[in-house]
């Protein structure tokens, strides 16, 4: 501040005012009890903030964002927007297709290869996940991995 009679020299003292602190919040881990500070975990579990991008979930999920978009709508236009599903392909049906399925999922061994990519109608898409999830769920009752757990 600059007194009014000039007696401190013509010298502007400025106030410093800092930004307030980022409340603490609680580590992100379960049942973990420490605060943290502008991180979703605490030091002892920082570890799991790396773990999703790391994982081998994350390397078999295929291609996500632009490229994924860039091949949707390739495969959409080579399909002509028409639904390729075997049930329509078989009865002749033409219906709309809304979105983009894998003939062999991702989780059997399939790729993100258009051979392996056709445009599908939503319930078509719906119907046909359904059906593997039904058969997988039949495939591991059958071989008795889906038994009772033992603590």
């Amino acid at each position: 501040m600059r007194m009014p009679d000039g007696g401190d020299g013509g010298v502007e003292i400025l106030e410093t005012r800092q930004m307030p602190l980022r409340p603490m919040k609680p580590c992100a881990a379960p049942q973990c009890r420490a605060l943290v500070r502008g991180a979703r975990y605490c030091d002892a579990h920082k570890h799991l903030a790396e773990a999703w991008a790391t994982s081998k979930r994350s390397e078999k999920a295929g291609l996500t964002g632009r490229a994924w978009r860039r091949l949707r709508d390739q495969i959409m236009r080579r399909d002509s927007y028409i639904c390729r599903c075997d049930d329509c392909s078989r009865t002749g049906t033409l219906k709309d297709a809304h979105e983009v399925d894998h003939i062999v999922p991702l989780s059997q061994g399939g790729t993100d290869a258009a051979g392996n990519l056709r445009a599908i109608n939503r319930d078509c898409h719906r119907a046909k996940t359904h059906k593997e999830a039904q058969a997988a769920r039949q495939a591991v009752t059958a071989t008795g991995e889906g038994g009772s757990r033992e603590n």
